[in-house]
């Protein structure tokens, strides 16, 4: 058994980090998710890693992409996008970063550097979305300039 908490604080060798990933998806659904999940909130960037390694359900990658949204700072949110598209694919990443415009866009205008970016080896229909979110936030804010780096509003 293996604890959430030393492995966000240890560096794994590739042996020990196989045996981890061999025990994460040997577990159910809810416990795999409960692991990844401890660990995210002790160490953002140890926990990305094993996201992307861990074979969770698309609804806990969804989970995880919204608090990567409103936690993860300008910099970092890149990791969490990163961890999840994998396992929800291109598009539905671009559809849940575009249901924030309204409600926090904040966390849209994190994601709005990284996306052309994380994009650029994508199918054309992609890239135009990602112009399409690009235009429509401008529009919508077109002096937006955040007084915080996390969170969800202005």
């Amino acid at each position: 058994m293996f604890d959430p908490l030393e492995y966000a604080d240890e560096k794994l060798d590739s042996q020990q980090e196989n045996e981890l990933l061999k025990w994460v998806r040997q577990l159910d659904d809810e416990q795999k998710f409960t692991f990844v999940w401890r660990v995210l909130n002790a160490n953002d960037w140890q926990g990305c890693k094993l996201v992307k390694r861990s074979q969770l359900k698309p609804i806990f990658l969804e989970v995880i992409l919204e608090k990567g949204l409103v936690y993860g700072d300008a910099s970092s949110v890149e990791w969490w996008i990163k961890a999840v598209l994998p396992g929800l694919g291109h598009r539905r990443v671009l559809e849940i970063i575009k249901s924030h415009i309204d409600i926090a866009p904040l966390c849209v205008y994190k994601s709005l550097y990284w996306l052309p970016w994380l994009y650029r080896n994508q199918p054309k229909k992609l890239q135009n979305d990602i112009l399409a979110i690009i235009r429509e936030f401008k529009n919508k804010y077109p002096n937006y300039q955040p007084l915080r780096s996390i969170g969800t509003h202005v």
